[in-house]
């Protein structure tokens, strides 16, 4: 009797087994998982196949790589049909089509209206001109103010390009400055410690090229304007 238990013991693990047959190791493969080890012996016994087959997979799906491209216009989120986009379009052939680039300045001393940081935002809007395809540039360096002296009206820039600021000016152009709904809350906060150049922009829609252009652009006239104002926090 003995004998005979011993002899069942050891016949679950006979040696020589086929590994194919799910004997000799891990689960029987009757029971769960029972797959892994015909596939890992699959797997072994034609390993250099399977290296060829999964080479020549990765080749081909590597070849599809050149069709992948990035796109810039926001037209590729919507269909040809789409009304939304189809009545954009539609205002834009009878208005115009602009974008923007908008600077944002806070000096650190959180005073724009010192004769220093006016000179740099005159200066800034001057170099947004050179930006590709710019059209107009607006700030309060070069908002048209208006004033009547006796029968004469006298429109200038806001801040003159020549000439001392002297403290009594600066009061006046902040006065107005703050005073004017067109600049308020557009390119100069309430409190008067951040104020911007906007830039407006049309492109021609020719190539997708544009706008990367535009940005190269604006960021090297950032990096200029940082480099010679660093008491100004740019954005």
């Amino acid at each position: 009797m003995a004998e005979t238990r011993e002899t069942k013991a050891e016949s679950g693990s006979l040696p020589g087994a086929d590994p194919a047959a799910g004997g000799g190791l891990g689960e029987s493969g009757n029971g769960r998982g029972g797959w892994i080890v015909p596939y890992a012996w699959l797997m072994i016994r034609f390993r250099w196949l399977v290296i060829l087959v999964c080479l020549a997979a990765a080749a081909g799906f590597a070849s599809g790589g050149q069709f992948l491209g990035f796109s810039t216009d926001y037209r590729v989120f919507f269909s040809k049909e789409n009304p939304q986009l189809n009545a954009f379009e539609a205002m834009q052939q009878v208005y115009t089509k602009d974008d923007n680039i908008l600077f944002v300045l806070q000096p650190k001393d959180g005073e724009v209206f010192t004769e220093r940081t006016l000179r740099a935002v005159q200066d800034l809007t001057e170099r947004s001109w050179q930006l590709p395809y710019s059209r107009r540039v607006d700030s309060i360096t070069n908002f048209q103010h208006s004033y009547a002296e006796g029968d004469d009206l006298t429109v200038e820039d806001l801040v003159p390009q020549r000439g001392d600021l002297t403290p009594e000016r600066i009061a006046a152009i902040r006065a107005v400055a703050l005073s004017e709904p067109l600049l308020v809350d557009r390119l100069i906060s309430p409190d008067g410690r951040t104020t911007g150049v906007n830039v407006t922009l049309t492109l021609p829609g020719e190539s997708e090229a544009e706008v990367p252009t535009a940005m190269a652009a604006a960021r090297e006239i950032i990096a200029a304007f940082e480099a010679a104002n660093p008491e100004i926090t740019m954005a």
